[in-house]
């Protein structure tokens, strides 16, 4: 059985190991050379190799190490015993005696020789030889570059062997290797950070996972591998191989990358004033740094592995000394990203005093970074009293990312008398995520001129603006928002947070067109905006993605998270959530509820972990219709009770909207009425705030529970939202009021084609609905057909069921009417008369009178009398 050290290092190389196999089987090349840095897995695909020959072919295996590199023909030596040992020093001889012995095998020899860079000059040249002239095949592993031998290269360029390069491994591949070396299903962002870390190298991450799951960095919940905390990499067992290396190097090279790994990224111009050509090179090869390609040439560490493990190697002494030696340098054009920080955490281990004013900006550069921990030391550092209270501002922040709302709290309440600007504004942001009360401001729900012209009131107004709960009062958060808008200026920490909360105000209201115009101005400015505002890009994150979802751009939505996610893998411990609980309720919205039930599972789970922008009960409530909707109850109960349980905090504009989604994930929990009588009721409240947009959704989740009593105020509702959906829900409310299957089939039809899989699925199961009680039932198996194939081509499951029966429900008190009427043998025309509306009318009230009570025929009313509703 295969352990998994031979088998995790072959993940993303079957391929490459087959295609390896016929090269040495055709008799085309007369073998091949496998190039690779360290731990890329070089040996383990020369032994899956030899593994598939098997015993059709002589394998002779020669060891090659620096020790035997400085002994003549030392790696031919076991080979050569037949020579005698005066005659080791005559090449002559040992030319002889090897084409000899190559002559007796009676199959032509494989010689497999791992880490042929360390081979002797005189072994090269006699395996190129025989591998030039067919009496011998080579297969052998090298470092890259300038340690290849030029004769084996020479043997590549002539087509004589093959060259087979490893690179890293994809995402793909990394997350594939931790489900492997953790035998179970691992969330998605710890493979993504361990892939950063490790830059794809699989031995190094082959170690890092081991040491994360060691150290309790890695937890195990409900069958899934999570990310608990950042895992220690300098302590990881393959760090020797690491140390290995710095022993093997001179003392330029050491210097070099040491530099790197404390100082880094520097640019190349800087370390060639530290360190030759040469031995940049020679360290480039070793993979112990990367230099960028392009104009800036930048020099980092290989991966952030390598560079905490020989951070993690400097004594102190020499590490004060170096410093010393990069000050002196001059300072590059560009700062590069990151460079500051690891340059702060340097100058802090040295025990170096550090201005307060850099200190200051560090910790909000790592606090913005969602690097916590950086930041309170920076914070911790100041003591300059002009400077406290925003040092502990930033040291509340740090205590908040990593889930300390006590000590968070305890932090901003002692940050005292703040400076005018920006710290009041970062106070207020984070008193309002802790739920405190945010300090009164006078001026309601206006704004005087004189305190548009004051730069400082401004950045008071935008705290208490940007963090208010506005109280149901929506209605009144677009002029005013726009006055903020209008009042910061160019300033993009105020403009476009404040653009960005007016754009998703404007789409709960179902004014799409306005909302997203705002919104695509809010996302092009998100990077400038968050430079100095902790946790604001990922609120720009969370309302970007909702605005799209509420547009129907799946594609846009999917475009966001996965360019977040590839750019911001540090991020991903404390924002991992919120990506998937977007995804989900993306999917949701598409009618994938069992993809959305599996994302938002994950996302519970993270934001468990952390949840710095508070998205928990949201997650509970999508989580809970998701699973209401494929039948698992038990787990929708577990999401509702766990919702009812929170204190709810974002997104504001949709606490209605997941209050209603436990509502209808669990109609008979509610202690005030029936589910149906709660969501009109929610409903109504949303019409209030003037969130038509959400009201409308809210009045949809009524209708699939079966209650289509509401059809006429769901089709009120979507007249007031923007946007081609809107319009097909409108009529698709009027066709089921009016009880017409095939409007709503054609409506079917053009939801679908319009991209809107879920409303074609409800469509097309409220025609199924109104014609199992329609005479002409061959028309029913038709209908099933098209709900079937909706179901597939939207990508969901052909067994689910989001519009129910409304079997058993109470009768409003029009069918009521209807109901006496027809008991009391009034025709349609009749009825129709009596209560001032038209026939068509009265067929839906008598179809959906037909579902409620359970009955197919006209007749059975008659017996029926008088039912009250």
């Amino acid at each position: 059985m295969e352990s998994l050290a031979e088998t995790g290092p072959l993940v993303e190389r079957s391929a490459l190991v087959k295609e390896l196999v016929r090269c040495l089987q055709d008799g085309t090349k007369s073998g091949a050379l496998v190039i690779g840095g360290a731990g890329t897995g070089k040996t383990a695909v020369v032994k899956a190799a030899i593994r598939e020959l098997g015993t059709r072919s002589h394998v002779i295996r020669l060891t090659a190490t620096p020790a035997l590199a400085a002994v003549p023909f030392g790696a031919l030596a076991p080979y050569l015993s037949t020579l005698p040992d005066r005659e080791l020093d005559s090449y002559a001889a040992v030319v002889e005696a090897l084409a000899g012995s190559l002559k007796a095998e009676a199959i032509r020899p494989l010689f497999v020789i791992d880490d042929a860079h360390c081979l002797d000059q005189g072994t090269i040249r006699q395996l190129a030889q025989a591998a030039a002239t067919g009496a011998a095949g080579i297969l052998a592993t090298c470092l890259p570059g300038p340690m290849i031998a030029e004769e084996f290269l020479s043997l590549w360029d002539d087509g004589i062997v093959a060259k087979f390069d490893l690179d890293p491994l994809s995402r793909t591949g990394t997350h594939q290797l931790c489900e492997q070396v953790l035998r179970a299903d691992v969330s998605p962002w710890v493979s993504a950070l361990f892939h950063d870390a490790a830059d794809g190298n699989p031995l190094m991450l082959m170690s890092l996972i081991q040491h994360a799951r060691a150290s309790g960095a890695l937890g195990f919940r409900h069958g899934v591998w999570f990310l608990l905390a950042n895992p220690e990499m300098a302590g990881v067992p393959a760090a020797d191989v690491v140390d290995r290396q710095l022993r093997s190097m001179t003392p330029e090279e050491k210097t070099a990358a040491t530099i790197v790994a404390l100082a880094g990224p520097l640019s190349l111009a800087q370390i060639l004033r530290i360190s030759g050509p040469k031995a940049v090179d020679a360290l480039d090869t070793a993979g112990i740094i990367a230099v960028s390609a392009g104009h800036d040439r930048l020099v980092r560490p290989a991966s952030p592995m390598v560079g905490e493990i020989i951070r993690h190697r400097v004594p102190a002494g020499r590490s004060s000394a170096l410093r010393s030696s990069v000050l002196a340098l001059p300072s590059a054009r560009t700062a590069a990203p990151g460079a500051a920080l690891n340059r702060l955490r340097w100058s802090l281990d040295c025990g170096v005093e550090i201005p307060p004013s850099q200190l200051l900006q560090a910790a909000v550069a790592a606090n913005t970074a969602l690097d916590p921990v950086t930041a309170a030391r920076a914070a911790r550092a100041v003591r300059d009293t002009r400077y406290l209270s925003e040092a502990r501002i930033q040291l509340a922040y740090s205590h908040f990312i990593l889930g300390r709302t006590a000590a968070a709290a305890a932090c901003l309440e002692s940050a005292g008398p703040l400076p005018a600007g920006r710290p009041p504004l970062l106070a207020a942001l984070l008193a309002a995520r802790l739920g405190s009360a945010a300090p009164p401001r006078p001026w309601g729900d206006q704004i005087r001129d004189d305190q548009l012209r004051d730069g400082t009131a401004v950045a008071e107004l935008a705290a208490g603006l940007l963090t208010r709960t506005w109280d149901g009062r929506f209605v009144t958060a677009g002029p005013v928002l726009s006055d903020l808008i209008r009042a910061a200026g160019t300033d993009p920490e105020i403009r476009v947070p404040a653009v960005s909360v007016l754009a998703e105000v404007l789409t709960a209201q179902g004014r799409l067109r306005a909302g997203l115009r705002l919104d695509g101005e809010a996302w092009s400015g998100a990077s400038s905006a968050s430079t100095a505002l902790p946790l604001v890009y990922e609120d720009l994150v969370v309302r970007h993605c909702l605005n799209l979802i509420r547009a129907g751009d799946w594609d846009g939505v999917g475009r966001a998270l996965d360019e977040y996610a590839a750019r911001e893998p540090g991020r991903l411990l404390y924002s991992g959530g919120m990506l998937h609980l977007m995804r989900g309720y993306s999917r949701l919205r598409q009618g994938r509820m069992r993809e959305s039930l599996a994302e938002v599972r994950l996302g519970v789970e993270e934001l468990t972990i952390a949840d710095p922008l508070n998205l928990l009960p949201f997650a509970h409530a999508v989580a809970a219709y998701a699973a209401a909707a494929v039948g698992s109850h038990e787990e929708a109960g577990e999401h509702v009770l766990a919702f009812r349980h929170s204190a709810y905090g974002e997104p504001k504009t949709l606490q209605l909207l997941a209050e209603a989604y436990c509502r209808a994930a669990a109609p008979g929990d509610d202690p005030v009425g029936s589910g149906a009588e709660a969501l009109a009721r929610l409903a109504d409240e949303a019409l209030h705030e003037g969130l038509r947009g959400v009201e409308t959704d809210i009045r949809r989740l009524a209708f699939r529970s079966g209650d289509t009593s509401g059809a006429e105020s769901l089709a009120l509702s979507s007249s007031a939202v923007d946007g081609p959906e809107a319009r097909l829900l409108e009529t698709y409310a009027r066709a089921v009021s009016a009880s017409d299957a095939v409007d709503l089939i054609g409506i079917s039809d053009d939801a679908l084609n319009g991209g809107h899989g879920l409303l074609a699925l409800e469509a097309a199961q409220q025609a199924e609905r109104i014609l199992a009680d329609d005479p002409e039932r061959w028309r029913l198996t038709a209908v099933q057909r098209r709900v079937h194939h909706r179901l597939v081509e939207a990508g969901m499951s052909a067994r689910l069921e989001i519009v129910h029966s409304d079997h058993g429900a109470a009768l409003t008190t029009r069918e009521a009417e209807v109901l006496e009427l027809v008991s009391g043998g009034a025709t349609n025309a009749e009825i129709a008369a009596a209560l001032c509306v038209s026939q068509r009318t009265v067929e839906g009230h008598l179809s959906r009178i037909f579902a409620k009570l359970g009955v197919g025929r006209r007749t059975d009313l008659l017996d029926l009398g008088t039912v009250q509703p």
